[in-house]
């Protein structure tokens, strides 16, 4: 049994970025307890496997974190309301809808068993959501109708304390509750990798899964702008692990049908090569000749933050099409 779900903001262009996990049936949570049916075991497995995908989708359904939300209204509209800069076509960074995500939070939260470690960094996400709800639909009407022309920012600095007040909470609430999903996942994933019988199509299944997280948490200072540093070898050698899983599996495919799993190996082709590139210009000291020259010339985008940006582009798109569960 499958779910898919984004992953923490790490600066992975602050999105979200998308991961899957397998629940395992040998989960101690789940596990049968002393008389207790079958049918039993899999309805409380069924509730649990519910819950958690409903909280998945909840973490899904922000494509962009409350923390870049934030920042970017304090590069971009802070200024104008304080006078210290002239803009007459200000834009509201929201681009998640707060209320719809409370909701879908709740009906979560109130959903069976219960879950401690998820439930109560909901709670808190769900409270940071409600205060921040009044006044980010304040904040983004009063920038939309474009009345801080007319009242010369005069209510945005009235409002502005408290809306940056409750940004920050909120930032920190889904950071936190993104943190505890993430380990939840991190633990079923091992979990079903350590169980799983060796060489099935299961195994290689999730050892995609495992080492392609693996490498990325590897690639996390890459992706942040400061290099692989210390991870390089390490980082290395979870993409060999991970392009061991692909080709496994998709000998394990053509074992039933001589096409194999294109739609797979493309994926973790484009994945493998844009990390492996990113080894090579580490290396070879492409990025620092690159950094060299954008002093001279200020280019819009460095090739280091271009490659990370395609890592974890082909990190999504691998996790996408492993959530079709095509092949």
């Amino acid at each position: 049994m499958t779910s898919h779900r984004l992953s923490k903001p790490l600066i992975r262009s602050l999105a979200l970025a998308a991961s899957l996990i397998l629940l395992s049936a040998c989960d101690d949570s789940t596990s049968i307890q002393s008389g207790q049916t079958n049918e039993e075991q899999t309805a409380s497995e069924q509730a649990e496997i519910q819950k958690y995908n409903a909280y998945v989708e909840v973490a899904n359904s922000v494509q962009r974190s409350y923390a870049e939300d934030l920042a970017t209204y304090q590069t971009a509209v802070k200024p104008v309301l304080d006078g210290k800069k002239k803009e007459d076509n200000l834009l509201f960074p929201s681009s998640s809808p707060m209320s719809r995500i409370k909701e879908n939070l709740d009906k979560a939260r109130a959903m069976k068993p219960d879950m401690p470690e998820l439930d109560g960094p909901a709670k808190a996400y769900s409270d940071a959501l409600a205060n921040a709800v009044p006044l980010d639909r304040d904040m983004a009407n009063y920038i939309e109708a474009k009345t801080y022309l007319s009242d010369k920012g005069a209510h945005g600095r009235d409002t502005q304390p408290g809306y940056i007040a409750a940004m920050e909470e909120l930032a920190t609430a889904q950071a936190s509750y993104n943190n505890a999903i993430e380990a939840k996942d991190r633990a079923r994933i091992k979990s079903a990798f350590d169980n799983t019988e060796k060489d099935t199509l299961a195994y290689f299944r999730i050892g995609m899964v495992y080492h392609i997280k693996d490498s990325m948490d590897l690639a996390s200072g890459f992706l942040s702008g400061t290099g692989l540093g210390d991870k390089k070898e390490a980082f290395k050698a979870s993409l060999d692990q991970f392009n061991t899983m692909a080709t496994g599996y998709d000998n394990k495919i053509r074992e039933q049908s001589n096409e194999g799993c294109s739609a797979i190996m493309s994926k973790a082709n484009a994945y493998l090569s844009t990390g492996r590139q990113i080894v090579s210009r580490t290396e070879d000291g492409s990025y620092e000749k690159d950094k060299q020259q954008r002093s001279q010339f200020q280019m819009m985008q460095s090739r280091e933050q271009q490659d990370a940006n395609s890592l974890l582009q082909d990190y999504n798109n691998m996790i996408s099409r492993l959530n079709m569960n095509h092949c």
